[in-house]
């Protein structure tokens, strides 16, 4: 048990604090940056996704008052289990670099009870990320003992003029997905293209699959028409998976995942599904159009989405901390 200040207290997170956890995410992404980032129904979606242990994996943070001050969680929801996720922020009015840092430690613990799910062998980390201009976050993740391994953008580009019409290689084609019919095709092709971005490992495509098939049928957003398809005859070779919004901006377009299988790689498929992507946005009123990357992409993404035209608006930074020793079966 991590030692909370006696004024606070560490406990079970229970969907009916999901209100209460949404105010405080948003509190905490219009301190730091002006805007709501939450939405009850996104996260509702999150917490209920397969794999997701809410009473094991999610604790909040109350004060004295019984106020929500603080959130933690791990994500760990397919196998193979090597790669924990950690993420906790405290409310802006409340911050504690002491608490914080017992929060995190009880994220640590709960990992650490998870290590057994991971194969025999395989080396297991720990990642916390945080917007680069969080300091105290950053701050709490080296005190843990984690390392700073990576950056990544969020970048956007402007679309009030018309973006630059898409070059289709001859033999391709981009089209909406037929959902009914290509679903798990598409899917199973997202997977093979991102084999070779940093961190991939190879989940179970069953899970993988579910997963997928919760958070498009609980999405009161989801338009199969922004789901773009690169192919050649019916082999489905790239995928774009978009969203016609985001929390905090109706009018920006967003770029889910975006990849192209690597034995079709190098004809241009990738700037074509982007520039299809900012076509429809365009085309549908979209001011803008955005997407996270890895800024040093092994597949030289951030040069691509340059050359479309997007700039880089905002960075995050991913720490990693070892929690067993073993052979690193992810991309490196």
């Amino acid at each position: 048990m991590t030692n909370i200040n006696i004024a606070t207290k560490l406990r079970p997170f229970t969907l009916a604090d999901a209100q209460a956890a949404v105010d405080l995410l948003n509190a905490y992404s219009q301190a730091l940056y002006g805007w709501n980032d939450a939405e009850l129904d996104d996260l509702i979606r999150e917490w209920t996704s397969p794999g997701m242990d809410i009473d094991e994996m999610v604790r909040i943070l109350e004060d004295d008052q019984g106020r929500i001050i603080g959130y933690v969680e791990v994500w760990d929801t397919t196998k193979p289990h090597v790669s924990k996720y950690v993420w906790g922020i405290m409310h802006p009015d409340h911050w504690d670099a002491a608490i914080y840092r017992d929060m995190l430690a009880w994220g640590e613990s709960c990992a650490r009870t998870r290590i057994e799910l991971a194969p025999p062998g395989a080396r297991v980390t720990m990642s916390l990320g945080a917007p680069s201009k969080d300091h105290q976050r950053k701050a709490a993740y080296e005190s843990l003992g984690a390392e700073l391994i990576r950056h990544f953008y969020r970048m956007e580009i402007d679309l009030q003029d018309p973006p630059m019409a898409p070059v289709i290689p001859d033999e391709f084609t981009i089209e909406p997905i037929n959902l009914d019919a290509e679903f798990e095709a598409a899917i199973f092709a997202l997977e093979d293209g991102f084999k070779d971005h940093w961190g991939w490992v190879e989940h179970p495509i069953n899970e993988v699959i579910a997963q997928w098939r919760h958070f498009i049928e609980n999405d009161n957003d989801f338009d199969p028409s922004l789901l773009f398809l690169a192919k050649t005859g019916d082999e489905i070779v790239g995928v774009c998976f978009c969203s016609p919004k985001r929390p905090e901006d109706s009018e920006l377009g967003w770029v889910n995942q975006l990849c192209v299988r690597r034995a079709w790689r190098k004809h241009g498929l990738g700037r074509a599904l982007l520039l299809t992507a900012f076509q429809v946005f365009y085309q549908r009123g979209k001011q803008r159009a955005g997407l996270f990357v890895d800024a040093a992409s092994l597949t030289n993404a951030t040069r691509l989405y340059e050359k479309a035209g997007m700039h880089v608006t905002l960075q995050s930074d991913n720490y990693m901390k070892e929690l067993r020793a073993g052979e690193d079966i992810t991309t490196t």
